[in-house]
C-alpha cells in the first residue's frame, strides 16, 4: 500500500462539503489522519474563502487510477469536467505526494508544487508529518515555510468528529 496525501479545499458551503468529502474518501481508502483545517482566501481570483487541509490515505491504486477515482468523487460534489483552474468549487482533490515519487506520473507532477508555494497545503502537510523530506529537493519540507509564512491563513476550528468518523469509516 502506497502512503499518500491529498490536499482537499472547498469555497462553496465548504464545512458541509468538506464533511461529506471526507465522509466519501473514508468509504474508497483507508484515512490514517487528517490535518487541521484553514481558511485562506481564493487564490487567483475574486471569491469567498477556501477551507483547506490535508489528508494521508493508503491505497494501491496506480497514480492514473487514484487521479480518475478523484476527479470522480470531485464530479460527483458538482465540478464540471472543463472548470476554470482558479475558481469557486464544492470539493477540491489534490494529489500531494505518494510515497517518494518524484517525476510526471500519468500527467501528475509529484510532489504537487503547491506544497511549497501555498501555506495552505504546506502547513496541514507539516501538521501531519512535520518531519517529512521531499524526494524532489531532499531537503525538510519544513524548509520552506519561511517562503509562504507571509500567506495568509487561519487554522478554524477543525471538524474532530469529521476526523475521527473518517478515520473509523475505513
Amino acid at each position: 500500500m502506497a502512503r499518500v496525501f491529498l490536499g482537499i479545499g472547498a469555497n462553496l458551503d465548504p464545512m458541509m462539503n468538506i464533511r461529506m468529502g471526507l465522509a466519501r474518501l473514508a468509504q474508497d481508502f483507508k484515512v490514517v489522519q487528517v490535518s487541521p483545517w484553514y481558511q485562506s482566501p481564493a487564490l487567483g481570483f475574486s471569491g469567498p474563502d477556501f477551507i483547506n487541509l490535508v489528508i494521508e490515505i493508503e491505497s494501491n491504486m496506480s497514480v492514473a487510477d487514484l487521479s480518475a477515482q478523484l476527479k470522480q468523487i470531485e464530479t460527483d460534489f458538482g465540478r464540471a469536467a472543463n472548470a476554470v483552474k482558479y475558481s469557486s468549487r464544492a470539493l477540491d482533490i489534490d494529489i500531494l505526494l505518494v510515497d517518494d515519487l518524484c517525476g510526471e506520473f500519468d500527467g501528475i507532477e509529484l510532489p504537487r508544487n503547491d506544497i511549497w508555494q501555498c501555506a495552505f497545503v504546506l502547513k496541514p502537510l507539516l501538521d501531519l508529518v512535520p518531519k517529512a523530506i521531499c524526494p524532489k529537493s531532499g531537503e525538510a519540507f519544513a524548509s520552506y515555510w519561511p517562503a509562504v509564512a507571509n500567506q495568509t491563513l487561519q487554522l478554524i476550528v477543525s471538524d474532530t468528529k469529521a476526523q475521527k468518523s473518517a478515520r473509523s469509516s475505513r
